[in-house]
């Protein structure tokens, strides 16, 4: 029984993973700009913490542009695959080999393929330099998108710090309260689990 004809179904999975993607974003544009950091900036009168709401309403939609950005790009850019009816001395996008640079045979494309070209399973086809099939992009990540699949994970890595640091003081501020309202420690390691739950 060949369990890779089911791999198939990762791609409908996939297009569900794109919608939580941008349901995490949403949530995370919500949380920072809409709840904490744009009421700061309209309402306060001093000048310091206008700045510094200011500085970080920018930087954050600076990060969220970019991710967003990065994020399409690699889910629309084809990560590259081998020509139909390939021989060996075409010139296609090979790279560097650790292996012998051996020359290989697909024996589901009925095609050669050349070194660190792989069979995707979900794809159903050989992709160059075919690092992995990522379920969050719906696409492999390859020759031609593999810089901004790198791009995608540097902007979301930047944006979730950011994240957590502007959300820092919030998140002291309540815990301190559930702490003080908190009538037994398993009621507050259960407030704490659901927060966390919570958090993408």
């Amino acid at each position: 029984m060949n369990l890779f004809r089911f791999c198939s179904g990762l791609k409908v999975l996939g297009y569900f993973m794109i919608l939580l993607v941008i349901a995490f974003v949403a949530v995370s544009y919500y949380v920072v700009v809409v709840n904490t950091w744009w009421p700061i900036l309209i309402e306060t009168n001093h000048r310091a913490l206008s700045a510094l709401a200011c500085l970080i309403i920018l930087v954050f939609h600076f990060l969220l542009i970019m991710l967003l950005w990065s994020y399409f790009t690699v889910v629309f850019t084809d990560p590259g695959s081998v020509p139909e009816h390939f021989r060996r001395d075409d010139n296609v996008e090979t790279g560097t080999s650790t292996d012998s640079g051996a020359f290989g045979y697909c024996p589901k494309c009925r095609n050669v393929k050349p070194p660190r070209c792989h069979h995707c399973s979900v794809c159903q086809r050989c992709v160059l330099k075919m690092d992995h099939h990522c379920v969050w992009i719906v696409n492999c990540v390859g020759a031609r998108n593999y810089k901004f699949f790198l791009l995608f994970l540097l902007y979301t890595f930047l944006e979730t710090l950011l994240d957590v640091v502007v959300l820092l003081p919030s998140f002291i501020e309540f815990f301190s309260q559930a702490i003080k309202h908190s009538s037994s420690s398993g009621q507050l390691a259960s407030l704490v689990l659901a927060f966390d739950s919570l958090s993408p």
